[in-house]
C-alpha cells in the first residue's frame, strides 16, 4: 500500500526549504547598526579618490581603548587589502589585453603563466607592504555596544604610486630573467594602472 506520509513529508520538506532560502536571501545590514547617530561611511565603504574600507573591534575585556583601535585599524586594513587584491587583478587584466593588443610585430606573447607569477608577486608585495601607506580618517563609537569603528583610506596617488613601483619592479625581474617579451608591459603600465581604477570603464 502506498504510504500517504510520503507526500506530506515532500510538503513540508519543500516549506522548510523555502523558509530557509528566504532566510539566506534576507539583506542583512553590514555593521547591523541600529543608532540613529551612526555616520553614513560605516555602511558606505565609497571613498571618491582612492580605496576605503570601515573596520570595526568590539570591547575587550581590559577595557583598553588603545588596544580597541589598534583591532580596528588591523581589520580595515584587512578588508582594504581584499579590494587591493582585485585592483591588482584588474590592472593585469587590462595589462594583458594590451600587451596582446601592441604585439603585432611578430614578437612572442606574454606567456600566460609568467604573467600570473607577476601578478601573484604584485599582489603578495602590496598586500604585505603598501597598506602601511592607509590611514584612518574617521572614527566613531556605536553608544549601545560600545563597537568602535575606523574609516580607513588609502588615497589614488599612493595606490597608482604603489602599483607602479611594485609591478614596474617584478616585471623588470622577470625580463632580467629572459622573458623580453614583458617589454611592452612595462610601455602599457601606467595606461593599465588607469584602466583598473574603481569606476573607470
Amino acid at each position: 500500500m502506498r504510504s500517504t506520509y510520503l507526500p506530506i513529508g515532500l510538503a513540508l520538506a519543500a516549506l522548510v526549504g523555502c523558509a530557509e532560502k528566504k532566510a539566506v536571501d534576507t539583506v542583512v545590514p553590514v555593521t547591523s547598526v541600529t543608532a540613529k547617530s551612526a555616520p553614513a561611511w560605516i555602511d558606505n565603504e565609497e571613498y571618491p579618490d582612492g580605496l576605503a574600507a570601515v573596520g570595526v573591534a568590539q570591547p575587550n575585556p581590559m577595557g583598553d581603548p588603545s588596544f580597541q583601535r589598534t583591532t580596528a585599524v588591523n581589520d580595515g586594513r584587512a578588508k582594504l587589502a581584499a579590494k587591493v587584491k582585485v585592483r591588482v587583478q584588474n590592472m593585469f587584466s587590462a595589462l594583458t589585453q594590451q600587451v596582446t593588443k601592441a604585439s603585432t610585430d611578430g614578437q612572442k606573447p606574454v606567456k600566460l603563466d609568467v604573467m600570473n607569477r607577476v601578478q601573484e608577486n604584485v599582489t603578495r608585495t602590496m598586500t604585505d607592504q603598501e597598506l602601511n601607506g592607509s590611514n584612518s580618517i574617521r572614527s566613531w563609537t556605536d553608544p549601545a555596544n560600545g563597537n568602535y569603528y575606523v574609516f580607513m583610506v588609502m588615497t589614488k596617488e599612493a595606490m597608482d604610486r604603489a602599483l607602479h613601483g611594485v609591478a614596474k619592479n617584478q616585471i623588470d625581474q622577470e625580463i632580467a630573467k629572459g622573458e623580453v617579451s614583458l617589454d611592452k608591459a612595462l610601455d602599457k603600465l601606467d595606461a593599465a594602472i588607469a584602466a583598473s581604477e574603481p569606476g573607470a570603464h
